[in-house]
């Protein structure tokens, strides 16, 4: 019994070993590199050197550190520089260029719109909070300016959401988190479109008065109140988004 265990362990063994995407030496050094970064141990800035450094210090050929560095290139781990004086150096963080991978991906593995508006609720919700807690003067005088930019906008659809989304960014700036404005950066790809034609006069009016609300309660240090503000407020775009998708069309929506 014991033995007919063994051969049927073996065979499942091998079987799984077969299916498995085989691993190149680049992908062994990409991979070494990268574990490097996620453990501290490679910092920004580190420089690994040229191919050929590379090459001799992780005993692999010229073609594989070339190999390698690309695809490292590629995922904004190492900056490349070529010449003389050239070479590979551990990047510097981009949350730019994070949140449009983190968009990609989203877009890629189709989630639901409605999911990432779930999402996108609460971690505006905790922006708005740490805003109240954390904007400095020059935070709010940025948020009061973009709000008047707005109400100045308001005939024009498409400006007027493009400022829509700068209002929002700021609050994410002023929440002074790397990791929720690189998060909301991504969001924002997928749910905002570049050319929204949706706040007509009527409805941007309306946004304006959200905003305005919302930035009274960072103003006044309301950070429960500022939260909960905001999370009614993307949960209305929410609603208003599902109309869209069934009936084609958007009543008296406040929606960004």
């Amino acid at each position: 019994m014991i033995q007919i265990q063994e051969r049927k362990r073996q065979k499942f063994v091998t079987k799984i070993n077969s299916l498995r995407k085989p691993v190149t030496n680049a992908d062994a050094l990409v991979a070494q590199i990268r574990d490097g970064i996620l453990a501290g141990a490679m910092r920004s800035g580190d420089f690994l050197g040229s191919e050929r450094d590379i090459s001799e210090n992780f005993n692999v050929s010229r073609n594989t550190a070339r190999e390698a560095l690309r695809s490292l290139a590629a995922m904004g781990a190492v900056e490349i520089k070529v010449g003389v004086k050239g070479g590979a150096t551990i990047a510097e963080g981009d949350v730019n260029a994070i949140g449009e991978t983190l968009a990609i991906q989203h877009c890629l593995s189709e989630i639901p719109e409605d999911g990432v508006l779930e999402i996108q609720s609460v971690l505006e919700g905790l922006a708005a909070e740490r805003a109240a807690e954390y904007a400095t003067k020059e935070d709010i005088e940025k948020l009061e300016m973009l709000l008047k930019e707005a109400s100045e906008l308001i005939d024009d659809t498409v400006a007027f959401s493009n400022s829509s989304l700068k209002f929002h960014t700021a609050i994410a700036e002023a929440a002074h988190s790397q990791a929720l404005h690189m998060q909301l950066n991504s969001l924002r790809y997928v749910i905002w479109p570049p050319h929204n034609t949706i706040p007509q006069p009527e409805v941007a009016e309306n946004v304006i008065r959200s905003h305005r609300t919302l930035l009274d309660l960072i103003k006044d240090r309301n950070g429960a109140g500022a939260h909960e503000f905001m999370r009614d407020h993307i949960e209305h775009i929410r609603n208003q988004h599902r109309k869209i998708r069934e009936k084609g069309y958007l009543e008296d929506a406040i929606c960004c």
